[in-house]
């Protein structure tokens, strides 16, 4: 019994011998194949670039995220974030022209940083950065996410693959994603969002709106302003609202609260149904079509039935389109 214990406690003791050697042979291959070390901070390296006002800010980069955000400076600080799969690597500027293409613009008020045909594997390249509020934004990323906020000037994004957050901008908004999502709050200017295959949410915005998404769901809240909102697949929900209404889906339920409501309201969903509440009292032109529809007529003119309603009331005026061919209106005044 004791020969059989020793055994086995030496067949332990190589085993566990092996797996500590392999480990090292494996932390050894590790480090001898990285050219850079892993950063000790949150970025590989900074720069900065002394520019005049209004500026206009130009980025775009292969797979890395984008973060810009406005403050009361004279320069924008571009901080550099060069990723090997997901650490942080420690380099300069010039190590990083080694392995990619790089290139700035720097004249006066313009500032244009593209970086492309990164020859090391597993590697993308992302920035953060600081401008001053008065920028005009272009931001590109091939697949990764964005971010940009307090800035006073028009703005436009796109990514191939990553999701998209903009908060607190003063100018009109173009932001486009194929796969991610898309949150838009506190802006002042028309908006134009659309994703192949996200959702997507304004809130508190002063300006036209129009979005687009093939397959998620759309939120409105808190606006002022024209609202069209499409979507191939998904719910639509909207509250607060202080303007007009399109909206349209093809497979999900469309809930609405209208505050005011100053121009037309269209509604159309090929699947779902409608709760829709709009002022009482306006002069309302209505079209209304389901399979069920459950409303109050008040000083009506026109044809009522279950599944169709066409007439006016107190005496007509906005249009009021509301049509599912696969559930139920319910139309209710506030």
């Amino acid at each position: 019994m004791k020969q059989t214990g020793f055994a086995y406690s030496g067949i332990a003791f190589l085993f566990a011998f092996l797996m500590l050697f392999s480990s090292c042979v494996i932390n050894v291959r590790t480090d001898k194949d990285s050219k850079f070390k892993r950063s000790e901070n949150d970025v590989s390296f900074v720069q900065s670039y002394p520019i005049s006002q209004p500026v206009n800010l130009k980025l775009s980069t292969s797979g890395g995220n984008i973060s810009t955000i406005g403050y009361d400076g004279e320069q924008v600080v571009v901080s550099f974030l060069v990723t090997k799969n997901g650490r942080i690597l420690d380099m300069t500027l010039d190590e990083l022209k080694k392995i990619a293409e790089v290139k700035i613009i720097n004249d006066k008020s313009n500032l244009g940083i593209s970086i492309d045909k990164i020859t090391e594997r597993n590697i993308s390249v992302g920035f953060e950065v600081k401008t001053p509020v008065n920028t005009a934004a272009t931001l590109n990323t091939s697949g990764g996410n964005i971010s940009i906020s307090d800035l006073n000037a028009n703005q436009n994004m796109s990514t191939s693959g990553g999701n998209i957050h903009i908060n607190n901008i003063v100018g009109k908004i173009e932001a486009g994603t194929s796969g991610g999502n898309i949150a838009i709050n506190h802006s002042t200017g028309d908006v134009n969002a659309s994703t192949s295959g996200g959702n997507i949410s304004v809130n508190s915005v002063k300006g036209n709106i129009k979005t687009f998404t093939s397959g998620g769901n759309i939120h409105v809240g808190e606006t002022e302003g024209a609202v069209d909102v499409s979507t191939s697949g998904g719910s639509i929900h909207m509250d607060e609202i202080s303007g007009s209404v399109r909206a349209y889906t093809s497979g999900g339920n469309i809930s609405v609260d209208v505050n005011l409501l100053t121009e037309n309201l269209q509604m159309e969903t090929s699947g779902g149904s409608i709760n829709c509440t709009i002022p009482k009292g306006l002069g309302l032109n209505l079209d209304l079509s389901a399979d069920n529809i459950e409303t109050q007529l008040l000083n009506f003119s026109g044809t009522s039935e279950k599944n169709k309603i066409l007439g006016t009331m107190n005496g007509g005026g906005i249009p009021v389109s509301l049509k599912t061919s696969g559930g139920y209106i319910n139309l209710n005044y506030k």
